[in-house]
């Protein structure tokens, strides 16, 4: 009888622990859609109902009206932002703050993407933007406008 109990609470510790990381943004005062068990807000992608860009999308118009909206990939929470002005801020005036970027390939499967600025991580992240920084002002981006 004792072992009902016990399977009863392990399924019940189970449950909470998968349910809990999906209530992630309202806990932080972010509006969210209804994600999924465990799948998040990726349901319409691993049945293949529907593309990672349609749920992206999906997301996007889930909020009208607002600067950001969270996600879940499976258990992982994710902010999509959709107001141009504070992408502009984070990307250029806060870039500091946001140096890690999820991988998707690791490094020493494709080496050629591993060194792309997009896949890069902490100090190499910084050594690349510093390096790269220079090449993009504004008057070198109205130069390249005609030859592009």
């Amino acid at each position: 009888m004792w072992w009902i109990v016990v399977a009863i609470a392990a399924l019940a510790v189970g449950y909470w622990l998968l349910i809990r990381p999906h209530r992630y943004w309202l806990e932080k005062g972010v509006k969210q859609g209804n994600p999924g068990f465990i799948f998040g807000d990726n349901w319409g992608t691993v049945l293949r109902k529907q593309s990672t860009a349609d749920m992206i999308e999906m997301v996007y118009n889930m909020c009208p009206n607002t600067r950001y909206t969270g996600m879940y990939q499976f258990l992982l929470p994710t902010l999509v932002i959709k107001d141009p002005d504070l992408i502009k801020r984070m990307t250029v005036k806060d870039f500091d703050h946001f140096v890690d970027h999820r991988t998707f390939i690791p490094e020493d499967s494709d080496p050629l993407w591993g060194k792309n600025l997009f896949a890069l991580t902490g100090k190499k992240w910084r050594e690349m933007r510093a390096t790269l920084s220079p090449a993009f002002t504004s008057s070198k981006m109205k130069f390249m406008f005609s030859l592009i």
